[in-house]
C-alpha cells in the first residue's frame, strides 16, 4: 500500500466514526437545530508592494445539530482575497501544507485563484459515562500564553500575513480524536489522536509577508545555483498524539502536558553539490518530528492574574551560516513565558508578558541567538457600555531590537453589525522576523455581519 493509500484508509476512519456519531444522532426524535451566519470584510494599505495590501471577503456559516447526549457542528467557508499581495502569481505551494489526497477532508473544497471554500470547522461532540469526546476537524488550545506559541502548538497556522490575524483565524483547524476524562478533585485529562498531518500554510516568495529573515530562511549565495527538491513530507503511518493533565489546587489551575508532533513548518537542508565544473546547492525541505513536554499555571491576586507557561521541545532546528550539517543544528529548546494581568478601574485591562527561549545545546555558527527575548504589552479600555473598544499592543524582540505596534478601535452598532479600524506596523533591523516586514506595515478598516 503507497502513501497515498495509507492516509486515504486513516481519513476513513475518521470520517468512518464521524459518520456513525451522525446515524446515532438521526434516530432521534428530540433533537434541535439552528443555522447562523457571518459576512465580513476587511481592507488594507500600505507602502510596498501595492497601495491596496488586503481586499478580503468572507462567508462563515455555522450549522449546528443537537440531540440528547450528541451534538454536531459544521462550519463551511468562502474566503477571496482581490488584492493579488497575499497570493503568488504562480503559487509553488499553496496546497503543499496539506496531506497527499487531501481533498475535500483536510484542504480546500475547492480554490480559484484567490478564492477559497473550505471547511473551517466539522466535528460531532457525545458523551458517556462523563467522558466527553468531539471527533472531527477542530481546534485545541493548550497553555496561558497570549500570542506567544509555546504550548498553542496543536493546530497549524496560516501564515499569509504572518501573525497578524488572530489566533483563533490563523489557526488551522486538523481532524482529530480529542477526548476529555474527568478525574476526581477537580482533575481531568485530554487525550489527543491525531491523524491529520496538514502543516502550516507559509507565505508565497514575493508576496507581502514572504520570510525573508535569515535567521528564518536560507540566504542564497551569489552566483551559485540553487537546486530546489520537492518537500519531503512523513508518510501516512506517524500519526500525532498527546496527553494533558489539568487541575484546580490552592487557588491555582494547572496542567501537564505531552505532545508527539511534527514540527508545522519544515527543515530547509542544503547540500554542497559539486558536479564537474558546475557547483550548486540542493535545497531540500523536510518535516521532522519532535515532543513537546510542557508546564501552565495561573492563580490570581484581586484584580491580577499571573500566568506561567514552561514547554521543552526534545528535537528543534535552527538555520546555521555554513553548510556544515547540511546547514543546520539540532538542539533541545527550552521556552517560558511569564505574563501579568491586571483588570484596572474604569474598564481598563492591562497584560505583560516576558518570553524567553533558550538553545540547551548551542554551537557557534547557528544564526538565531542562545537565548531570545521577546516583550509584550497589551492594553484595552472599553467605552460607551462595552459597545467601543480601544485596544493597543507592542511587541519588543531584544535579538535584533525590532518588533510590532499594533492599534485597533472596534464599535458594535447593534446585535447584528461590527465596524473596526487599526494599524499595523513593524520596525527595527531588517534582518529580524519582525524587521523584515518593515515595508508591509499597514492601516486597515473592516466590518462584519451576523444573520
Amino acid at each position: 500500500m503507497n502513501i497515498r493509500q495509507q492516509l486515504r484508509q486513516q481519513y476513513r476512519l475518521s470520517a468512518g466514526a464521524f459518520s456513525l456519531i451522525l446515524l446515532s444522532s438521526a434516530v432521534h426524535s428530540d433533537f434541535s437545530s439552528g443555522f447562523s451566519s457571518e459576512l465580513s470584510s476587511e481592507l488594507a494599505w500600505s507602502d510596498a508592494p501595492a497601495a491596496l495590501s488586503k481586499a478580503e471577503v468572507q462567508l462563515q456559516s455555522e450549522w449546528q445539530y443537537r440531540t440528547a447526549d450528541t451534538s454536531f457542528n459544521l462550519q463551511p467557508r468562502l474566503r477571496a482575497d482581490f488584492s493579488d499581495t497575499l497570493y503568488a502569481e504562480q503559487p509553488t505551494s499553496r496546497t503543499d501544507n496539506y496531506p497527499a489526497g487531501s481533498l475535500h477532508s483536510s484542504g480546500p473544497l475547492a480554490q480559484w485563484d484567490n478564492v477559497r471554500f473550505d471547511i473551517a470547522e466539522a466535528y460531532a461532540d457525545q458523551y458517556f459515562y462523563g467522558v466527553s469526546l468531539r471527533s472531527g476537524k477542530q481546534q485545541v488550545v493548550w497553555g496561558q500564553a497570549d500570542g506567544l506559541r509555546v504550548l498553542d502548538i496543536i493546530n497549524p497556522q496560516d501564515l499569509r500575513e504572518f501573525n497578524l490575524p488572530d489566533a483563533e483565524d490563523s489557526r488551522i483547524a486538523t481532524w482529530m480524536f480529542n477526548a476529555h476524562i474527568p478525574l476526581p478533585n477537580e482533575q481531568s485529562l485530554q487525550w489527543l489522536i491525531i491523524p491529520d498531518l496538514t502543516f502550516s500554510e507559509l507565505a508565497e516568495p514575493g508576496t507581502a509577508f514572504a520570510i525573508t529573515s535569515p535567521e528564518l530562511a536560507p540566504q542564497p549565495v551569489a552566483g551559485v545555483a540553487v537546486n530546489q527538491r520537492p518537500t519531503r513530507r512523513p508518510d501516512g503511518n506517524d500519526w500525532e498524539h498527546g496527553l494533558r493533565w489539568s487541575a484546580f489546587a490552592g487557588g491555582w489551575d494547572i496542567s501537564a502536558s505531552y505532545f508527539n508532533f511534527y514540527h508545522d513548518t519544515p527543515v530547509v537542508y542544503r547540500r554542497l553539490n559539486t558536479t564537474g565544473s558546475t557547483i550548486q546547492v540542493d535545497v531540500e525541505a523536510v518535516y521532522r518530528r519532535s515532543r513537546l513536554f510542557g508546564l501552565s499555571a495561573s492563580t490570581a491576586f484581586s484584580s491580577v492574574v499571573l500566568r506561567l507557561e514552561a514547554g521543552h521541545i526534545s528535537r528543534a532546528f535552527f538555520l546555521r551560516d555554513d553548510l556544515q550539517n547540511n546547514g543546520i543544528s539540532q538542539s533541545p529548546e527550552l521556552a517560558t513565558v511569564t505574563a501579568l494581568d491586571y483588570q484596572a478601574p474604569a474598564d481598563v485591562f492591562v497584560s505583560y508578558q516576558l518570553y524567553q527561549s533558550r538553545i540547551l545545546a548551542y554551537r557557534p555558527k547557528m544564526i538565531r541567538r542562545e537565548i531570545s527575548t521577546r516583550h509584550t504589552l497589551l492594553l484595552k479600555k472599553t467605552l460607551l457600555n462595552d459597545t467601543l473598544e480601544l485596544s493597543f499592543f507592542a511587541l519588543l524582540n531584544r535579538d535584533y531590537n525590532d518588533g510590532q505596534l499594533r492599534s485597533k478601535v472596534s464599535y458594535q452598532l447593534n446585535d447584528r453589525w461590527s465596524l473596526w479600524s487599526g494599524a499595523d506596523y513593524f520596525f527595527g533591523n531588517r534582518a529580524g522576523p519582525f524587521g523584515q516586514f518593515s515595508s508591509s506595515s499597514r492601516f486597515l478598516i473592516g466590518w462584519q455581519s451576523a444573520f
